[in-house]
């Protein structure tokens, strides 16, 4: 098992419809791959884990690289074993950064966009900003059907 994480720039803020149908598609593709993974997006900056076997994650991640949507990919952490999949609930899904929870208590600093931009290059408060806006995510689509649906990839 692989996990790798990354952050880029966009070329242009998309709205959250985009991102969305971006990650219903790469979902689909993601399913059949046997890869999970989740997105975040914060005033231009991505952050994302893909999780899977390294030899089908790598060739994803090279796609993902030369995608014309955003620019400066760096790779802030890749790591193979380890306990498994931490972010198995979907194959692909976008969460949310603008609840004020969110970036509360450890992660507070962050809400400052430059900082954010400076922090997630570490990548434990990475992943630790994924795991959060993950977890806020899935109680959502777990306690509300129709959020939930459109989480899922029923709308």
């Amino acid at each position: 098992m692989m996990t790798l994480l990354y952050r880029s720039d966009a070329v242009a803020l998309l709205p959250f419809s985009a991102l969305a149908d971006i990650c219903v598609t790469s979902a689909r593709a993601n399913r059949r791959l046997g890869i999970t993974g989740f997105l975040v997006e914060r005033d231009g900056v991505f952050l994302q884990v893909l999780e899977g076997e390294a030899g089908v994650v790598e060739p994803l991640f090279a796609r993902i690289a030369v995608d014309p949507r955003h620019c400066n990919v760096t790779v802030i952490d890749r790591k193979v074993g380890g306990p498994g999949r931490l972010f198995g609930f979907w194959a692909m899904n976008v969460g949310p950064l603008d609840n004020p929870s969110l970036l509360s208590g450890s992660l507070e600093p962050l809400r400052d966009a430059a900082a954010f931009r400076r922090g997630i290059a570490d990548a434990d408060t990475a992943l630790a900003v994924l795991t959060r806006a993950y977890a806020f995510a899935r109680k959502v689509a777990v306690t509300n059907p129709v959020i939930g649906d459109f989480m899922m990839g029923g709308v």
